[in-house]
């Protein structure tokens, strides 16, 4: 009796251990860190860019005749389908309306020789009338049937005429210029206006030759950020699309068409936004206490802090150059980032810290 009452006390101080040592791993490390900072202005040059498309179509219409009406202005959102302009279609309508009479007396007059071709069959077949008659019959129904053919292609050519005297989206996008004014007489296939798809937004930005020379010599794809002009750190990374082969004879500068990743939301066509071009030669990169290194199978690790959480995760980095009890590395940080500079041997992945001091790096 008295060794189960020894294993109860037992239990109770082991369970007792357990809930104190619980709330150890929730415990704040205090820690001294090192924060990345931003690569120098020297690094980069900034430039301004427009948003532009990257595919723009030329409307027009399909046969000559004098403008009616503007549907849309410049800088209009149209949908695909949407009626665009119009011709004055006067003619064209009177020769739907002459066509379609056409039709209906051909139509009448198919349907009178084959219901006579059906009468007189019957009467031949009961030895009434000649096979002569039969055959005269036979042949004013193809004749008709023939006629009532041409017809209804005619009414057909009419009505595509009439279409044709309207323009309309041939896809989303936005009006960017009109090249015809309302009572202009237009020859067929004469632009009337220009539509900019916004499924292929680029940017273009102008660069003197010097920098466009830059951008050619760098070994690997350029480094292009492309960001608002309000918020210069929402953005996007970019790469090269085009570069135009001639420069502007006036300003001296070459059009570049960047690609954009991701435009941000308030990009719109038209918008001015900035163009950061970083010069590899230039991207230093960062130094930092050699005390916030630890190795772990041959492989140098610092621990980076979440800002949100206080949580430490191991990075993976490549020491390039030592000097004295300060280290250059290269690897998975950015600027702004926080690494443990000194204590690391006692943390663990995921464990929350608290900043006690910040040393510039």
């Amino acid at each position: 009796m008295r060794w189960m009452q020894g294993a109860l006390v037992l239990l109770c101080v082991l369970l007792m251990a357990c809930g104190e040592q619980a709330p150890s791993a929730q415990i704040e490390r205090p820690v001294l860190f090192d924060e990345i900072a931003p690569s120098s202005g020297s690094a980069s040059t900034r430039f301004t860019g427009t948003v532009q498309p990257r595919y723009q179509l030329v409307a027009a219409f399909r046969q000559s005749g004098r403008l009616l009406s503007r549907q849309v202005e410049v800088g209009q959102r149209v949908s695909r389908g949407q009626l665009l302009a119009s011709l004055e279609s006067s003619d064209q309508q009177s020769e739907v309306r002459n066509r379609q009479g056409e039709l209906a007396r051909a139509e009448v007059l198919w349907r009178n020789a084959r219901d006579e071709l059906v009468r007189y069959q019957g009467l031949h077949d009961q030895g009434v009338g000649s096979l002569a008659r039969l055959e005269q019959l036979s042949s004013e129904v193809r004749v008709r049937a023939a006629t009532l053919r041409q017809a209804r292609t005619a009414l057909n050519r009419a009505q595509e005429h009439l279409r044709q005297t309207q323009v309309l989206a041939d896809t989303d996008g936005v009006v960017t210029a009109w090249h015809a004014e309302v009572g202009q007489v237009l020859a067929s296939g004469a632009a009337v206006l220009s539509l900019a798809r916004l499924d292929s937004l680029e940017v273009w930005v102008d660069l003197p030759a010097q920098g466009v020379s830059e951008l050619a010599a760098q070994n690997g794809p350029p480094r292009i950020w492309v960001a608002s002009m309000s918020e210069p750190d929402v953005g996007s990374w970019a790469h090269v699309r085009q570069i135009d082969p001639e420069l502007d004879a006036v300003t001296r500068v070459q059009r570049v068409r960047l690609a954009v990743e991701r435009l941000p939301a308030e990009v719109h066509l038209g918008s001015l936004v900035s163009v950061e071009l970083a010069r590899q030669s230039a991207i230093a990169e960062p130094v930092l206490s050699a005390s916030a290194l630890w190795t772990l199978a041959g492989q140098h690790y610092v621990w980076r802090i979440d800002r949100q959480s206080s949580q430490v995760q191991a990075v993976e980095v490549e020491v390039v150059d030592r000097n004295g009890s300060r280290v250059r590395v290269r690897g998975g940080l950015q600027p702004g980032d926080r690494v443990v500079s000194a204590g690391v041997a006692r943390l663990s992945e995921g464990q929350r810290v608290r900043l006690e001091e910040r040393s510039g790096s």
